[in-house]
């Protein structure tokens, strides 16, 4: 199993940030669908689908995927008021065809006069030996996603 950990600081609640994860623009991109089934008021569950073209695939990763993968993302979070001082988001990921699972928990802590936004992933592959592999293949790709999803968390 590989592990990445994401610290960030934003100068929004929890709550506000929380809005901002349950707007489908803030998971739009280029060949990505995204399903809304609650939004924040009710606790956020919504789901994403993205192709990933092969160009953006590790070579380890393509030999079995072949051309591209499709990553998918149940993204969950129970609602809070505006005043709340934490919160948390849960992101079950899988590239659909691959055995590996991408677990994301994101902690959303006031701290001072910020949020401190606080995300552990772990990526697990159920391959036996060649698990490792799979998994520090995908390691950089899952890494610059979820970078690039709370660097948008911090930025309005």
């Amino acid at each position: 199993m590989k592990t990445i950990e994401l610290r960030r600081r934003a100068a929004r609640t929890p709550a506000q940030i929380l809005h901002q994860v349950a707007d489908p623009r803030t998971w739009a991109a280029e060949d990505t669908a995204v399903t809304v089934h609650r939004g924040a008021a009710e606790g956020i569950h919504l789901t994403t689908r993205t192709h990933i073209p092969a160009s953006k695939l590790p070579a380890a990763a393509s030999r079995f995927l072949g051309e591209g993968a499709e990553l998918r993302q149940d993204v969950r979070a129970d609602p809070v008021g505006p005043e709340a001082q934490a919160a948390d988001v849960r992101i079950d990921a899988e590239v659909v065809g691959a055995p590996v699972d991408v677990d994301v928990a994101i902690a959303l802590r006031v701290v001072g006069e910020g949020t401190d936004i606080h995300a552990i992933t772990r990526i697990a592959s159920s391959v036996p030996l060649f698990g490792s592999m799979i998994e520090s293949a995908l390691e950089p790709y899952v890494e610059s996603l979820l970078t690039e999803r709370l660097d948008q968390l911090i930025d309005l």
